[in-house]
């Protein structure tokens, strides 16, 4: 058993293609756990076999910014530019300045799935007409990471349980991450922690009788502890001994495993995420989503990518 406190990191977007195509592998060698194969000239390599796959999702965390100049038809009063279809996709978003040229901040995804990758020739760094989007890695607990999925206008990616068999010894050797929970991280008991997770399956069980029969204490933190060594031992047993696979063997995966996942998404909607899960406009957050959401908001404001309004509401700067 390992155990991890949950965290994040804003990872910032390199410039030119390159950066894009290094956005989109880091979310897609999460999916499989396959990180460690991250080196110079990899991210290119790496896009090309996801669009010859047809494997769109981790496309869409690299950021495409766009700029043309937007032109008007006089004859048929129709505005008509290289970037117009951009107007189109609900992916999309699209400013035009006092001079006609067009900003489009969109996804690499857009541009595959749609023909559309002949456009990289108008591919510029943001400017201030560019609504900016934002890379956050998180590292989570499985049941948090789907509170964050219902965000679902942003682009997602999570380390698979189909996928990754953590019997394997590159994924633990069968020593599964869990993620300690807020209201479990105190100094008593994360020494506690420390102590109890090399305990043998069998001493927890012998700790279950003893309480069951009232010769024995029993606390709350060997109570949730012995809910995941149950499902670890289970786990490794089911894929050791029995040979099943991790597709199979992830239905005994407790919800405190650890489950690394990207996010990446407009200004606008980091807004209405932090706006649910760190301020509360809908209700009390969670208690470990808002342990996420509100210092990731306060280093958002102070980054100048969010701020206040006078009304004292979130807003993109």
């Amino acid at each position: 058993m390992e155990f991890l406190v949950a965290g994040y990191e804003i990872i910032d977007q390199e410039p030119g293609l390159e950066g894009i195509y290094k956005a989109a592998e880091l979310p897609g060698r999460i999916c499989y756990g396959s990180q460690d194969r991250i080196a110079p000239g990899t991210a290119e390599k790496f896009v090309n076999g996801l669009m010859k796959s047809n494997h769109g999702a981790p496309l869409e965390h690299g950021t495409v910014y766009l700029m043309a100049p937007l032109q008007f038809n006089y004859d048929t009063k129709t505005e008509y530019g290289a970037l117009r279809k951009y107007q189109f996709n609900k992916f999309s978003k699209i400013k035009v300045d006092d001079d006609g040229m067009m900003y489009v901040t969109t996804n690499l995804r857009v541009l595959f799935e749609n023909g559309w990758l002949d456009d990289l020739k108008y591919l510029c760094e943001p400017t201030e007409y560019h609504e900016k989007r934002v890379q956050v890695r998180f590292t989570v607990d499985r049941f948090t990471g789907e509170e964050f999925l219902r965000h679902r206008v942003a682009s997602f990616n999570r380390e698979s349980t189909r996928y990754v068999l953590f019997t394997k010894e590159k994924f633990g050797g069968g020593s599964i991450k869990y993620i300690v929970p807020v209201w479990l991280l105190d100094d008593v008991n994360r020494k506690e922690i420390e102590v109890m997770k090399d305990t043998t399956i069998t001493d927890f069980c012998q700790s279950i009788i003893d309480f069951e029969e009232g010769v024995g204490p029993m606390t709350e933190l060997c109570a949730w502890m012995f809910a995941l060594k149950a499902c670890e031992w289970s786990y490794c047993t089911l894929t050791n001994q029995f040979g099943w696979k991790a597709e199979q063997a992830r239905t005994v995966l407790p919800c405190a495993i650890s489950s690394p996942l990207i996010m990446t998404a407009f200004v606008s909607d980091w807004v209405h995420f932090f706006n649910l899960r760190a301020i509360g406009t809908t209700g009390k957050p969670h208690p470990q989503a808002f342990e996420l959401a509100d210092p990731l908001m306060e280093e958002f404001i102070e980054r100048g990518i969010i701020g206040y309004d006078e009304n004292n509401n979130l807003k993109m700067v």
